[in-house]
């Protein structure tokens, strides 16, 4: 038949062509030849003048892509490039995180505090002013990303600068942050990402600051504005992870037994116990599971709490 005269010689192409591809042995590279090549690629590298990537200048190189403008100034055209540069300056800085009982814990700290000193007062000016484009506001998507940077890139202690610049300052940032959870911000999204900036900033503050009555207060202002929120579940999940990070810093008992500072952050919030549980267990009739976990994780935190 026809049809098997074509299968017997497209398998005899096969066939042949295997027969062809079969270069076992021939192209092994002899020692001369390689070395050759080495020396090639050397000699490319030189010409090209590659250097290795500086952690610090990676951050900055991302974002100067996200804050530049135009000669117009305009985001138009541009938005999706700007949003992928911040979340991959998020990412990149979230990658860096050192452990507690590393022996190089100090010089990590200290590395993070000068990432922080290099990016967070562009990303606070670009969140604080918010300066119109031709007539038109920043875009919300933008601002949420560089609060999620902001939140990125605290570190352990940050905000002990109470004469320093606002960024520096962590009394002031967290009310910045509780001006950006209020009814007057339209976007939801940038309301999420002020609680879980603020939320970073309680975890990484200093005891000391932390447990300044105004902190305390300002921290239940953010939480009890999310938590107002009947339309988006994910606004309220981070207002309850805010109450979290605030409670979580006093540990368990065991811990704040035998540590001082520990029992002064809770003598620090005992007076408000009344109103966090109360915020937690209003949250447990939640419809969206995510909500009622975190505020089951609340009311467990403090339930050994005199």
């Amino acid at each position: 038949d026809d049809t098997s005269n074509v299968a017997n010689e497209i398998d005899g192409q096969n066939s042949e062509d295997d027969t062809a591809l079969d270069l076992s042995g021939e192209n092994a590279l002899g020692d001369d030849e390689q070395l050759n090549g080495e020396d090639a690629e050397s000699d490319v590298e030189e010409f090209l003048g590659s250097q290795p990537v500086v952690f610090s200048g990676f951050c900055k190189v991302l974002l100067d892509q996200a804050l530049r403008t135009g000669s117009n100034n305009s985001t138009e055209g541009v938005l999706p490039y700007k949003a992928s540069a911040l979340s991959g300056l998020s990412a990149l800085l979230k990658s860096f995180v050192p452990a507690k009982d590393s022996e190089k814990y100090v010089e990590a700290v200290e590395h993070q505090r000068f990432i922080y000193d290099l990016v967070a007062p562009s990303l606070f000016s670009f969140v604080a002013e918010n300066k119109p484009n031709n007539g038109k506001p920043v875009p919300p998507l933008l601002i949420a990303r560089a609060l999620e940077c902001l939140a990125s890139t605290m570190y352990d202690g940050v905000g002990a600068d109470a004469g320093g610049a606002e960024c520096a300052d962590a009394v002031r940032l967290l009310k910045f942050f509780a001006l950006s959870t209020g009814t007057k911000q339209p976007a939801w999204t940038v309301r999420q990402m002020s609680a879980l900036a603020a939320s970073s900033l309680v975890t990484n503050m200093p005891s000391g600051v932390l447990t300044k009555n105004e902190v305390i207060t300002t921290v239940l202002q953010c939480s009890t504005q999310t938590l107002k929120d009947k339309k988006f579940w994910k606004v309220r999940l981070s207002g309850l992870e805010l109450l979290l990070s605030l409670v979580s810093r006093v540990g368990n008992q065991k811990m704040s037994a035998v540590d001082s500072e520990k029992q002064l952050i809770m003598e620090s919030i005992l007076p408000y116990k009344e109103m966090i549980i109360d915020l937690a267990r209003k949250s447990l009739a939640d419809n969206e599971a995510q909500v009622t976990a975190a505020a089951s994780k609340i009311t467990l935190t403090i339930a050994w709490w005199p």
